[in-house]
C-alpha cells in the first residue's frame, strides 16, 4: 500500500470514530434529558412539598396534621418552623409521641420566608380564621 492511501484509510477510521462518539453521546444527553424531564414532572406533581413553593402563585392550604407532620420533618435540617407564632422541635427519633398544639382538621396557611439565593429559611403556619356567615 502507499503512504497516501494508508493516510486516507487513518483518517477516514478517525472520522467514522469521531461520528460514532458524537451519536453515543447524542443518545446518552437524550436518555438523561428524558430522564430529567420525567424527575421534574413527578417532583412538580407532589402537591405540598417545600422545594416545589419558589414560583408558586396560589397561596395552598395545610391541614393541622400536614402542619405536624411538615414540623418532624423539618427539625435537623435548619429551616425554622413556625405555627401560630411560637416555633417548633420536635425530634421523632428522640420522641415519637412528641405532638403541637395544633387542630388536625384545622387549616393552616405557609409563609416561606427565603434568603436572596431562594433558600428556605423558615417556614411559617397561620390558622386560618373562618369567618362566621
Amino acid at each position: 500500500m502507499s503512504r497516501n492511501t494508508q493516510h486516507l484509510m487513518l483518517f477516514c477510521t478517525a472520522v467514522v470514530l469521531f461520528v460514532a462518539a458524537c451519536l453515543y453521546g447524542q443518545r446518552n444527553i437524550t436518555i438523561l434529558m428524558g430522564v430529567l424531564n420525567e424527575r421534574a414532572a413527578s417532583v412538580t406533581a407532589m402537591d405540598g412539598r417545600i422545594h416545589t413553593t419558589l414560583h408558586s402563585s396560589q397561596l395552598s392550604r395545610y391541614t393541622g396534621a400536614e402542619v405536624l407532620h411538615t414540623v418532624r420533618q423539618m427539625t435537623g435540617t435548619g429551616v425554622q418552623v413556625e405555627v401560630d407564632g411560637h416555633e417548633y422541635v420536635i425530634d421523632p427519633l428522640a420522641d415519637p409521641s412528641a405532638t403541637i398544639p395544633v387542630e388536625l382538621e384545622g387549616s393552616y396557611l405557609p409563609v416561606y420566608n427565603r434568603s436572596a439565593a431562594g433558600e428556605l429559611l423558615k417556614l411559617s403556619f397561620r390558622k386560618e380564621v373562618e369567618g362566621n356567615d
